[in-house]
């Protein structure tokens, strides 16, 4: 029986949130905009951890990473909380992940990472990616 990989991502709101999801987050506030951001993606390229960011250099669509709707929810304080367990289906390294408001690629990206260090993974493994934004003043 093969164990569950778990990737916990803590982000700080501000730091790696990008101008679109900047403008997302107030239009939410104000109802000016349908979708909410709760779609992950893997990267396997660097992308810039820029505020002027708008996609993943070369977002995975293959080996099980694809983008994925994540369970969302709230912890106590000030957190919003994705999660999504993906089944990995041949050999591949992500180099990142980010944070959207729709299933096709492209759309809205609300945040990106780069990790320290490459995530590499074998076909059969499973991975359960969690990200933890954490609002604050």
């Amino acid at each position: 029986m093969n164990s569950i990989k778990k990737l916990l991502v803590l982000l700080a709101i501000g730091v790696y949130v990008v101008n679109d999801g900047l403008e997302y987050m107030a239009r939410y506030l104000t109802q000016s905009t349908v979708g909410y951001f709760a779609w992950l993606a893997w990267d396997s390229g660097v992308t810039v951890e820029a505020e002027g960011t708008t996609a993943l250099t070369s977002e995975h669509t293959l080996y099980g990473l694809a983008r994925a709707l994540a369970t969302v929810s709230y912890e106590a304080d000030y957190k919003a909380v994705l999660q999504k367990t993906f089944s990995i289906t041949g050999t591949c390294t992500a180099k990142g992940i980010g944070c959207f408001n729709q299933l096709a690629v492209g759309g809205k990206m609300l945040l990106c990472h780069v990790f320290a260090a490459d995530k590499n993974f074998e076909a059969g493994e499973t991975v359960q990616l969690t990200v933890k934004v954490q609002m604050s003043r």
